[in-house]
């Protein structure tokens, strides 16, 4: 059974006056919210530094990734790769704000999760210069406005019709 790159054994800090030492974690995630998600190709990377706190265990670095997001505006998928600083605390007995430290093993899996999701965009566009939906199946508000040949598909178009030629 392999082991999860998650898991990071902490007996040598814990209760002990030592520096912090590096831990880097390298893995393929299934993480994602409603309109991005993160890939698994490259694997998400962090690299953290891992130090004894009075009652627990500090960890913190950056967590680095590639998210492909939906645009809000024209639902078209585009990526982009994300940098996160990162920071949290385990403790024997978490309260609210810290993870759990199982017997001398700390699972960064829930802690990178929620920091890494907690880092994406909430409405993703594009490109700022992203005008949207299209409003027709003949228009796409992204290109050139569609010529009058384009406009017959419209259910408006037989209304042209009833109004004075050169209007």
């Amino acid at each position: 059974m392999n082991r999860s790159p998650f898991l990071v054994e902490a007996s040598d800090l814990l209760g002990r006056d030592v520096p912090p030492r590096p831990v880097i974690v390298e893995a393929i995630v299934d993480w994602g919210l409603e309109m991005s998600r993160v890939l698994a190709e490259p694997p998400l990377v962090a690299e953290l530094s891992v130090g004894p706190v009075p009652g627990g265990i500090l960890v913190r670095g950056d967590v680095c990734y590639t998210v492909e997001h939906v645009c809000r505006r024209c639902l078209k998928t585009f990526t982009d790769d994300g940098c996160d600083p990162v920071a949290g605390l385990f403790e024997t007995n978490p309260g609210e704000d810290a993870y759990p430290i199982d017997g001398t093993v700390i699972d960064l899996e829930p802690f990178l999760r929620d920091e890494t999701l907690l880092g994406f965009v909430i409405q993703p566009v594009c490109e700022e210069s992203c005008e949207g939906l299209v409003t027709t199946p003949e228009m796409d508000l992204n290109t050139d406005s569609p010529d009058e040949s384009d406009v017959a598909g419209s259910p408006f178009a037989v209304l042209r019709d009833l109004l004075p030629p050169g209007d």
